[in-house]
């Protein structure tokens, strides 16, 4: 699964939007340098990203939704996994008993 780098996102909708980073600083009362230093980073604080999301007019959170539907997802089928090797390793359990009770049974006879 493809984790979204939330700065990465945020610097290419700004783009996109012909905002100058001068500008976008001014409208989320930000400095420019902090400015930069969102576009580099992975998380961001929701506050934050919700200002960010009215300034330039797009829905940053679809992409954490998107990303907590996946996670969601495949925790279901490690979770299913999870229960299929439980239950494969209660049969090698009892293959392995039955299979030494064949074998003192050939030693006995």
């Amino acid at each position: 699964m493809d984790e979204v780098h939330i700065g990465n996102k945020i610097k290419r909708v700004l783009e996109s939007r012909g905002l100058s980073v001068t500008e976008f600083a001014k409208r989320i009362n930000k400095s420019r340098e902090n400015i930069y230093s969102i576009f580099t980073r992975k998380t961001i604080d929701t506050g934050l990203l919700k200002s960010i999301s009215k300034v330039l007019d797009y829905d940053f959170f679809m992409h954490l939704r998107s990303t907590h539907y996946a996670l969601r997802v495949e925790l279901q089928v490690l979770k299913e996994e999870n229960r299929l090797l439980k239950d494969y390793n209660k049969l090698l359990k009892k293959v392995k008993k039955y299979c030494l009770l064949w074998v003192r049974s050939l030693s006995c006879s």
